[in-house]
Protein backbone atom coordinates (compact mmCIF):
# COMPACT_ATOMS: atom_id res chain seq x y z
CA UNK A 1 0.00 0.00 0.00
CA UNK A 2 2.83 2.19 0.81
CA UNK A 3 4.30 1.53 -2.39
CA UNK A 4 1.25 2.39 -4.18
CA UNK A 5 0.92 5.82 -2.67
CA UNK A 6 4.48 6.39 -3.22
CA UNK A 7 4.37 5.28 -7.01
CA UNK A 8 1.01 7.79 -7.50
CA UNK A 9 2.76 10.30 -5.68
CA UNK A 10 6.02 9.90 -8.16
CA UNK A 11 3.43 9.92 -11.32
CA UNK A 12 1.76 13.07 -10.02
CA UNK A 13 4.95 14.89 -9.51
CA UNK A 14 6.21 13.96 -12.56
CA UNK A 15 3.26 15.13 -14.09
CA UNK A 16 3.23 18.43 -12.46
CA UNK A 17 7.01 18.72 -13.71
CA UNK A 18 5.69 18.46 -17.45
CA UNK A 19 2.68 20.19 -17.53
CA UNK A 20 4.83 22.87 -16.03
CA UNK A 21 6.73 23.04 -19.28
CA UNK A 22 4.34 22.38 -21.64
CA UNK A 23 2.51 25.47 -19.77
CA UNK A 24 4.97 27.58 -20.69
CA UNK A 25 3.99 29.34 -23.46
CA UNK A 26 5.53 31.99 -24.56
CA UNK A 27 2.90 34.71 -25.80
CA UNK A 28 4.88 37.43 -27.54
CA UNK A 29 3.89 37.68 -31.58
CA UNK A 30 1.42 34.84 -30.76
CA UNK A 31 -0.56 36.54 -33.30
CA UNK A 32 1.74 36.86 -36.20
CA UNK A 33 2.87 34.16 -38.29
CA UNK A 34 6.41 34.02 -39.82
CA UNK A 35 6.12 32.25 -43.26
CA UNK A 36 8.20 29.22 -43.65
CA UNK A 37 10.70 30.86 -46.17
CA UNK A 38 11.14 33.61 -43.48
CA UNK A 39 12.58 31.27 -41.24
CA UNK A 40 16.78 31.25 -40.66
CA UNK A 41 19.34 29.17 -39.31
CA UNK A 42 19.30 29.63 -35.41
CA UNK A 43 15.84 31.19 -34.88
CA UNK A 44 13.99 29.99 -32.50
CA UNK A 45 10.19 28.60 -33.79
CA UNK A 46 7.65 26.82 -32.18
CA UNK A 47 3.94 26.27 -33.99
CA UNK A 48 0.46 27.55 -33.61
CA UNK A 49 -0.85 24.68 -31.27
CA UNK A 50 1.65 22.98 -29.43
CA UNK A 51 4.02 25.09 -27.15
CA UNK A 52 7.32 23.01 -27.70
CA UNK A 53 10.21 25.45 -28.84
CA UNK A 54 12.58 24.47 -31.58
CA UNK A 55 16.29 25.49 -32.80
CA UNK A 56 16.21 25.79 -36.56
CA UNK A 57 19.32 24.47 -37.36
CA UNK A 58 22.07 25.06 -40.52
CA UNK A 59 20.80 21.81 -41.93
CA UNK A 60 17.16 22.81 -41.91
CA UNK A 61 16.35 20.45 -39.48
CA UNK A 62 14.30 21.57 -35.64
CA UNK A 63 15.96 20.55 -32.61
CA UNK A 64 13.97 19.92 -29.39
CA UNK A 65 14.71 21.03 -26.00
CA UNK A 66 13.79 18.38 -24.00
CA UNK A 67 12.75 20.44 -21.12
CA UNK A 68 13.06 24.23 -19.64
CA UNK A 69 16.24 23.23 -18.01
CA UNK A 70 17.92 22.72 -21.05
CA UNK A 71 16.31 26.28 -23.04
CA UNK A 72 17.58 28.00 -19.97
CA UNK A 73 21.25 27.02 -20.50
CA UNK A 74 21.09 28.66 -24.35
CA UNK A 75 18.16 31.71 -23.99
CA UNK A 76 17.12 33.41 -20.78
CA UNK A 77 13.43 34.51 -22.27
CA UNK A 78 11.37 33.87 -25.05
CA UNK A 79 11.45 36.79 -26.34
CA UNK A 80 12.41 35.67 -30.26
CA UNK A 81 10.74 32.86 -30.72
CA UNK A 82 8.85 32.93 -34.10
CA UNK A 83 5.55 31.21 -34.69
CA UNK A 84 4.83 29.02 -37.82
CA UNK A 85 1.57 27.52 -38.34
CA UNK A 86 1.51 23.64 -37.41
CA UNK A 87 1.54 22.79 -41.26
CA UNK A 88 4.96 24.42 -41.66
CA UNK A 89 6.40 23.56 -38.68
CA UNK A 90 5.19 19.66 -39.40
CA UNK A 91 7.71 20.24 -42.78
CA UNK A 92 10.51 20.71 -40.93
CA UNK A 93 12.50 17.42 -40.09
CA UNK A 94 13.16 16.96 -36.48
CA UNK A 95 17.33 16.05 -36.37
CA UNK A 96 17.19 15.53 -32.70
CA UNK A 97 17.25 16.93 -29.23
CA UNK A 98 19.74 19.99 -27.60
CA UNK A 99 22.12 19.29 -25.05
CA UNK A 100 22.78 21.47 -22.32
CA UNK A 101 25.14 24.12 -23.36
CA UNK A 102 28.85 23.85 -22.40
CA UNK A 103 30.12 24.66 -19.31
CA UNK A 104 26.88 26.44 -17.78
CA UNK A 105 25.92 23.34 -15.53
CA UNK A 106 26.43 20.24 -14.10
CA UNK A 107 24.12 17.12 -15.25
CA UNK A 108 23.19 13.86 -13.99
CA UNK A 109 20.64 11.27 -13.93
CA UNK A 110 18.33 10.03 -11.72
CA UNK A 111 19.02 6.89 -11.66
CA UNK A 112 22.85 7.51 -10.58
CA UNK A 113 24.74 10.17 -8.14
CA UNK A 114 27.20 10.23 -10.39
CA UNK A 115 28.23 13.79 -11.84
CA UNK A 116 29.55 15.15 -14.99
CA UNK A 117 30.50 18.07 -16.92
CA UNK A 118 28.97 19.02 -20.15
CA UNK A 119 31.85 19.92 -22.82
CA UNK A 120 31.61 20.35 -26.52
CA UNK A 121 29.18 18.35 -28.73
CA UNK A 122 27.60 16.92 -25.47
CA UNK A 123 30.33 15.09 -24.54
CA UNK A 124 30.22 14.65 -20.69
CA UNK A 125 32.98 13.56 -18.27
CA UNK A 126 32.68 12.48 -14.75
CA UNK A 127 33.76 14.37 -11.84
CA UNK A 128 35.96 12.82 -9.53
CA UNK A 129 34.91 14.51 -6.40
CA UNK A 130 33.36 17.43 -4.57
CA UNK A 131 37.13 19.08 -4.41
CA UNK A 132 37.05 19.20 -8.48
CA UNK A 133 33.40 20.26 -8.50
CA UNK A 134 33.94 22.94 -6.32
CA UNK A 135 37.37 24.13 -8.10
CA UNK A 136 35.39 24.26 -11.55
CA UNK A 137 32.12 25.84 -10.30
CA UNK A 138 32.86 27.22 -7.04
CA UNK A 139 31.85 26.88 -3.31
CA UNK A 140 28.16 26.49 -4.13
CA UNK A 141 28.65 23.83 -6.50
CA UNK A 142 25.54 21.36 -5.71
CA UNK A 143 23.19 24.57 -6.89
CA UNK A 144 24.36 23.78 -10.23
CA UNK A 145 23.52 20.15 -11.09
CA UNK A 146 20.18 18.95 -12.90
CA UNK A 147 18.74 16.12 -13.33
CA UNK A 148 18.59 15.02 -16.71
CA UNK A 149 15.74 12.04 -16.92
CA UNK A 150 17.21 9.30 -18.04
CA UNK A 151 15.66 9.08 -21.60
CA UNK A 152 17.43 12.08 -22.62
CA UNK A 153 20.98 11.13 -21.24
CA UNK A 154 21.47 8.91 -24.04
CA UNK A 155 21.61 12.40 -26.06
CA UNK A 156 25.23 12.90 -24.62
CA UNK A 157 28.73 11.43 -25.32
CA UNK A 158 30.52 9.98 -22.72
CA UNK A 159 34.24 11.38 -22.46
CA UNK A 160 36.68 10.30 -20.09
CA UNK A 161 36.49 10.88 -16.39
CA UNK A 162 38.48 14.01 -15.20
CA UNK A 163 40.97 13.40 -12.59
CA UNK A 164 42.23 17.23 -12.66
CA UNK A 165 40.02 20.01 -12.07
CA UNK A 166 42.57 21.91 -14.66
CA UNK A 167 41.13 19.10 -17.35
CA UNK A 168 38.02 21.18 -18.29
CA UNK A 169 37.23 24.82 -17.74
CA UNK A 170 33.78 25.90 -17.54
CA UNK A 171 34.45 29.49 -18.52
CA UNK A 172 36.23 28.34 -21.60
CA UNK A 173 33.38 25.75 -22.79
CA UNK A 174 30.50 28.51 -22.80
CA UNK A 175 32.36 31.17 -24.15
CA UNK A 176 33.25 28.67 -27.43
CA UNK A 177 30.13 27.28 -28.06
CA UNK A 178 28.68 30.13 -29.86
CA UNK A 179 25.45 28.32 -31.30
CA UNK A 180 23.58 25.02 -30.69
CA UNK A 181 24.80 24.48 -34.68
CA UNK A 182 28.18 24.51 -33.45
CA UNK A 183 27.81 22.58 -30.63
Amino acid sequence: KTTTLLSAALLAMVALVVSAFVSVVPSANAETLVDLEDIEAGNLIRGESFSAVYYYGLDGFRYVFPNDKTYFTWYSNFDDVKWVSDGDLSDIQIGGNVTYKPGVKMIKINSSPRVYTVGAGGEIRAIPSETVAATLYGSNWNQKIDDVPDGFFSNYTMGSALEFASQFSPSSETADADSIDMD
